[in-house]
């Protein structure tokens, strides 16, 4: 029996894709505020395909950013890594099923909470401006702790914080690895979110897959 479900955030309950266009346009009126149109396409082109769905070492990507696009005068990585991490949870993009979702599990009885992977203060962010806290029970950020997704350290730790066993949740994230694989290591059950940068990647015959996060509840 299902006792608990816990969730990745980005592309699970939030559109990361969509977050990040928003994400952008603050970046561009900050730091190209007088850059010409199709040079502001351009460079944010340049973001999203180098920026592997969010799964990159901060520091480096804007170093590599700021090698392509020549930027002289440029603030230098530590600080716009510090920029993403502080401003981009105010940019949240949530599915628009996510919230009924955990009512709904809340409802029946259904423990709920988020497991995510990635720095506390960007992450902590996020969940803060997510407006989807209420209806968690606990959150779980890898920033916080010595392991991280795709360790099945970190689903035993959030099952045991709720007073469960792992094979009593589920678990539901984007990532083939970090969340699926990683799930399935710690024996909670896992359902696939195919949505956004891995979207097709890597798909399983034995685990459920959705495109809309309220059909969770077809498959627990």
């Amino acid at each position: 029996m299902t006792k608990a479900v816990l969730f990745d955030f980005d592309e699970t309950l939030q559109d990361r894709t969509a977050a990040f266009e928003k994400y952008m346009d603050t970046f561009m009126a900050q730091f190209f505020p007088k850059l010409d149109e199709a040079e502001k396409l351009k460079r944010r082109q340049d973001m999203v395909d180098t920026g592997n769905g969010g799964y990159v070492d901060r520091e480096e990507w804007y170093q590599g950013l700021i090698d392509k696009w020549a930027w002289t005068d440029s603030p230098g990585k530590t600080v716009l890594a510090d920029h993403y991490d502080t401003l981009f949870g105010c940019h949240n993009v949530i599915f628009e099923g996510s919230i009924p979702l955990l009512k709904e599990l809340r409802k029946r009885g259904i423990k709920t909470g988020v497991v995510t992977n990635g720095p506390s203060i960007l992450q902590h962010m996020k969940m803060e401006n997510s407006g989807l806290m209420p209806y968690c029970d606990i959150l779980v950020v890898s920033g916080d702790l010595p392991f991280a997704k795709p360790q099945p350290d970190i689903f035993v730790y959030a099952a045991e914080k709720l007073g469960l066993t792992p094979e009593e949740c589920v678990y539901v994230g984007d990532h083939p690895i970090n969340d699926i694989e990683g799930a399935l290591s710690a024996n909670m059950k896992a359902i696939r979110m195919n949505w956004g940068w891995f979207e097709n990647q890597d798909l399983r015959p034995d685990v459920p897959t959705i495109t809309d996060i309220y059909d969770v509840l077809k498959h627990i």
